[in-house]
């Protein structure tokens, strides 16, 4: 069986605060962490098996971060579809991660 996987680019500033959180609250074996030191942008890659508890606790992370201030773009990639959702409620971001090879760019 294929798993399904999310990717998340987090900018090197949003890593700062909200990368230690992901790792706090999905499961080791659930997902991969890649540290790019050169590029400010796309600074931590976080691939994440596509489990809907999974989905649920990111997109709460992202929503609780956003509400601090520390996450102001959210762009979400799904093959030529490209959508800029900085407000997108929980539900909608929730649902934007289960959509299969689902990618946000959050900065």
């Amino acid at each position: 069986m294929t798993s399904k996987w999310l990717t998340l680019f987090l900018s090197q500033a949003v890593s700062r605060v909200m990368l230690d959180d992901i790792r706090a609250i999905l499961p080791a074996d659930a997902m991969k962490v890649f540290i790019n030191g050169m590029d400010e942008t796309h600074y931590a890659t976080v691939e994440c098996l596509q489990a809907e508890q999974h989905c649920a606790l990111i997109a709460s992370a992202i929503v609780v971060w956003r509400q601090l201030g520390h996450v102001h773009h959210i762009l979400y990639k799904k093959g030529e579809l490209l959508r800029e959702v900085d407000d997108a409620t929980q539900f909608q971001l929730f649902t934007l991660l289960k959509t299969h090879r689902a990618v946000l760019q959050i900065s």
